[in-house]
Order: structure tokens, then C-alpha cells, then sequence
């Protein structure tokens, strides 16, 4: 007699085509040091079923890195929260009752709502992932931390945010002191920019390093949200006018489309 299979649970993350900005054509997902150092928070977090926070500025990479990582360490078991700005907690309580898949609508009454959603986090291994963390309220915040519980823990927690999200925990002394791990993400070196560009698009493949450097300066910033606009345009341009070469005159074009006070005088030929 055979023993009935389950069909795994479909992923809550979205498909690797969504995470580069505006779907940019060709785009690579960089191993960077950021991936890595996000990989092990992850890794503890869901180890010891702990709560950990990846933080930093917009545009950085946060989010992908925190996709990649989930989509090979649990692409099942992660429960995805993403709250609009100042959600209440009708909203709160909503979207993860849903997210854990739990039967019906969730009760009017919060005890029994609340209840519910703790024995489905207990029934199995679960990491909730809750972005734009710096959209949450303090109520909000506080209704995680109770949540996960002390001794039961009843799921891995991965706060991300930009913006005030690491003073936001830090304004809730009890969540705070709880939190595991943190790591700020931070802008890419010019060394980095240089060694990681060439193999993220295409467009960039055997271009000289200074006018990798140029483009980081004027427009780049160690940004992959900014490198994703800027290859965007120059792709764009490129295919679209097979005689045009990347070149510093066509970089500062695309300057001039993204910043209209980039002065840009087309050189001729």
C-alpha cells in the first residue's frame, strides 16, 4: 500500500523576474557580501527560531537579498507580510490570517483570532517575513513580538525596512532587546562597483572601469536600484539605435533623462 504524498505548498515569494527593478532585461543576481551576510542572519534566525532585522537605505538591495536567500533556505514555510503605511490591526491580523492559509474569515473577536493563528505558527515550522517594517505602527510591532512569544517562539521573524525601521525597534524597548541579529546594508564601494557591474547586465560587459567609476559618481551611488534605471535607459538606447557604443557623451544622456538638470550637449561626430 502506498503512502499518499502532499503536494509541497506553493511559495508566498515572488518568481527572481520581480526582483530587479522594473524587470531589467538580462539582470544577474550578484553574490555580494550583502547576500551572504543577510544568508547567515537568516540562517541563525531560523535556527534558533529567533527574530533577526535586515535594514538600510532604499534601493540597496534588501529585499532581493532577503528573496534569494528565502527562495533556497525555505521557500515553502515562508509566510510573506506587507503592509501598507499604517495599516491597523484589523489589517494586520487579516492579511497573515490569509497568508497562513487558515480556513474561512478570521473571527471579529481578536482572543479567538489571535489564538488561531499562534496553534497554526506552532503546527509547524514557520519564518514570517515582514517588509517595509518601517510602514508599522507601534501597536503593530508589539503585536509581532507577542506573537513570537518567549518560550514558545513560535516562528522565525525577518523584520526588513528602510528608512527609521532600525529606530522604530529601538523605540520598543521590548522587541528590541529580543531581536538576535542585525544588518545595515550599505552602498557599494567603488572596488565593489567595479568588480560586480561588468557581470550584472550585459550592457556593461568589458566596459572600462572608468566609466563604470563615471557613471557610479554622476548617477550610481553603489545602488543597485539606481544601476538598474541607469542599464535600463542605456539598453533601451542601445537596442533601439544599434549605432550608438556605450560611451561617457551617451551615460550622461541618460543622466540628463533620469536628473533634467544633468546638462547634456550631444557631441558630434
Amino acid at each position: 500500500m502506498s503512502t499518499p504524498t502532499t503536494s509541497p505548498r506553493p511559495s508566498q515569494l515572488p518568481p527572481p523576474s520581480q526582483d530587479h527593478y522594473l524587470g531589467l532585461t538580462g539582470a544577474n543576481a550578484m553574490a555580494t557580501k550583502a547576500v551572504a551576510e543577510t544568508e547567515a542572519r537568516i540562517l541563525k534566525a531560523i535556527k534558533h527560531n529567533a527574530m533577526v532585522c535586515i535594514h538600510g537605505h532604499v534601493g540597496l538591495g534588501k529585499t532581493f537579498a532577503v528573496h534569494t536567500v528565502l527562495r533556497r533556505r525555505a521557500p515553502e514555510t515562508t509566510v510573506r507580510l506587507r503592509y501598507n503605511n499604517g495599516a491597523n490591526m484589523n489589517e494586520i491580523r487579516t492579511q497573515l490570517w490569509r497568508r497562513l492559509d487558515l480556513p474561512g474569515e478570521p473571527p471579529q473577536s481578536v482572543g479567538p483570532c489571535d489564538q488561531q493563528i499562534q496553534d497554526a505558527l506552532e503546527a509547524e515550522p514557520r519564518v514570517l517575513l515582514i517588509d517595509e517594517v518601517q510602514g508599522l505602527g507601534t501597536k503593530a510591532l508589539e503585536y509581532f513580538r507577542n506573537l513570537w512569544g518567549d518560550d514558545a517562539r513560535r516562528a522565525a521573524i525577518i523584520f526588513v525596512g528602510s528608512g527609521n525601521a532600525r529606530q522604530k525597534i529601538l523605540n520598543n524597548p521590548a522587541l528590541h532587546s529580543r531581536i538576535l541579529d542585525w544588518y545595515q546594508f550599505s552602498p557599494l564601494t567603488p572596488t565593489e562597483v567595479q568588480a560586480i557591474i561588468p557581470a550584472y547586465q550585459q550592457t556593461w560587459a568589458g566596459t572600462q572601469p572608468e566609466l563604470i567609476l563615471y557613471a557610479d559618481d554622476m548617477a550610481g551611488h553603489g545602488s543597485f536600484r539606481n544601476w538598474a534605471r541607469i542599464t535600463l535607459l542605456l539598453h533601451d538606447a542601445l537596442e533601439e539605435n544599434p549605432d550608438l557604443a556605450l560611451s561617457k557623451d551617451l551615460i550622461r544622456w541618460v543622466l540628463s533623462r533620469i536628473d533634467p538638470t544633468t546638462r547634456h550637449t550631444p557631441q558630434r561626430s
